[in-house]
């Protein structure tokens, strides 16, 4: 089982990935918005295997996310949900434009921080 955190933009998809995630036997902590995912104590994020970003925030927003959890936790992997094709994060260690769990649940799975 990995632990995986989620920052999400609207609770509606906060509450459906938490659930997906969760049915593949994924434990999940969700936080809406950067400022919550700021708030988050160190351990709770040192302990996550993988960071999932939203899409329903501006991409200057959601790269402002991913830049911070790189620099303070570059072992972390991060997968960004892509809004569009066209949209790109460099830093995200993956991502998929697809809202649909059987696209974007194997890129989680994918990129789980491994074990040492």
């Amino acid at each position: 089982m990995a632990n995986v955190l989620q920052v999400a933009y609207y609770r509606g998809p906060l509450v459906t990935r938490a659930r997906m995630l969760e049915s593949r036997g994924h434990h999940v902590t969700s936080v809406m918005g950067n400022d919550e995912a700021f708030g988050l104590d160190a351990a709770v994020i040192a302990a996550v295997d993988s960071i999932v970003i939203g899409f329903s925030a501006p991409h200057s927003v959601r790269a402002a996310m991913i830049h911070w959890f790189k620099q303070l936790y570059p072992n972390i992997p991060v997968v960004a949900l892509q809004l569009h094709g066209a949209e790109t994060f460099p830093e995200a260690d993956g991502g998929t434009v697809s809202d649909d769990p059987e696209v974007w649940l194997p890129a989680v799975a994918s990129t789980l921080k491994k074990s040492p």
